[in-house]
């Protein structure tokens, strides 16, 4: 890949997070980031993929040091990009990703005080932060979302994938093939899942405390997760009631779906507007918030559960192989 340093391009500073304290979840015991994909660990290819990016300067990872400078010996000196730098986790999701972003900061020390950076170009230095549990990240996927972000316009930018997109990816019953088949967020313009790329200056969100209440309680699969989710959205300064009133739709179409009843889905998904819940999670947030499609789905493969990590080692060469062959399509109708 072409290194955007000496072309030109803009690059970025990637931050992986790949702690395994508060908010985090195993899966089969153990960290996601160090589970074993085709003998390798499932964030080594979230490092060849940052690496091979003509988007990306420096890599830095938050998780347990030790641990992971044994595991990925080999990675973390392999040719090819920027630096790589691996930091010990703090206590949660936020501390990790807070602390991880003031580190991208030239000469950051555990000693500096953030509030220094506030009066200075650093207040929106933009970085790309990923999870680490998404083995079919590629390079080609990450450049479209860095290619698709306007960091002079927004302050945080999420990626997204839509259904159209993971279809390739589900279950085949007749073929006896595992799969995955993740819920959706219903929209008007269409069913999309977030991905786990994320572009933004962390200093600019003012609720950062938000981020994490929704990523604790993000699954969504029990009615003690739902009902903790509404009251916290409640407890927000502002937008609450709408924020509620968007999370009851979303609930309302997630349930009409899983008992098959897309009609009501459809009905009901009319009334959500993309545009309109990326205001209210901008103000929520306390900054300025878009989201990002992609068309490849390995950003979306995420490993929530012991299921969804084997369906992807018994696919892992097909998937991998039809994301090459999507590159290659795209590039020849430029």
């Amino acid at each position: 890949m072409a290194d955007g340093r000496k072309t030109g391009l803009p690059t970025y500073d990637a931050l992986i997070l790949a702690g395994d304290k508060k908010g985090s979840r195993t899966v089969y015991d153990e960290n996601k980031a160090l589970l074993t994909v085709k003998g390798r660990p499932s964030i080594a290819y979230i490092i060849e993929a940052l690496k091979n990016s003509r988007h990306i300067r420096d890599i830095f990872i938050v998780g347990p040091k030790d641990r992971l400078e044994r595991v990925l010996a080999d990675d973390l000196s392999a040719a090819g990009g920027g630096k790589v730098v691996v930091l010990e986790q703090w206590d949660n999701l936020i501390e990790n990703a807070l602390n991880g972003y003031l580190f991208t900061i030239p000469g950051h020390t555990r000693d500096t005080d953030p509030d220094g950076y506030l009066d200075t170009p650093f207040i929106d230095k933009k970085v790309l932060a990923l999870s680490t549990d998404m083995p079919l990240l590629t390079s080609h996927e990450i450049d479209e979302f860095l290619e698709g972000v306007e960091p002079d316009a927004y302050d945080y930018q999420a990626g997204i994938t839509s259904d159209v997109t993971l279809h390739h990816y589900y279950p085949d019953r007749r073929k006896k093939k595992k799969g995955i088949r993740h819920a959706y967020f219903h929209f008007r313009e269409g069913n999309f899942r977030q991905n786990n790329m994320h572009f933004g200056a962390l200093l600019q969100l003012r609720n950062k405390i938000y981020i994490e209440k929704m990523y604790e309680y993000r699954h969504q699969r029990e009615w003690k997760d739902i009902i903790t989710l509404s009251v916290e959205i409640l407890r927000t300064e502002k937008g609450s009631y709408k924020a509620l009133y968007y999370f009851a739709l979303f609930q309302m179409c997630m349930f009409f779906t899983s008992k098959g009843l897309y009609p009501l889905t459809n009905l009901f998904r009319r009334f959500i507007r993309l545009s309109d819940v990326e205001r209210l999670i901008g103000i929520i947030l306390g900054t300025r918030f878009k989201t990002v499609e992609t068309h490849y789905g390995g950003g979306a493969l995420d490993i929530d559960s012991e299921v969804e990590f084997e369906a992807i080692r018994e696919n892992f060469d097909d998937w991998a192989a039809y994301q090459r062959e999507l590159h290659e399509k795209k590039e020849k109708e430029k």
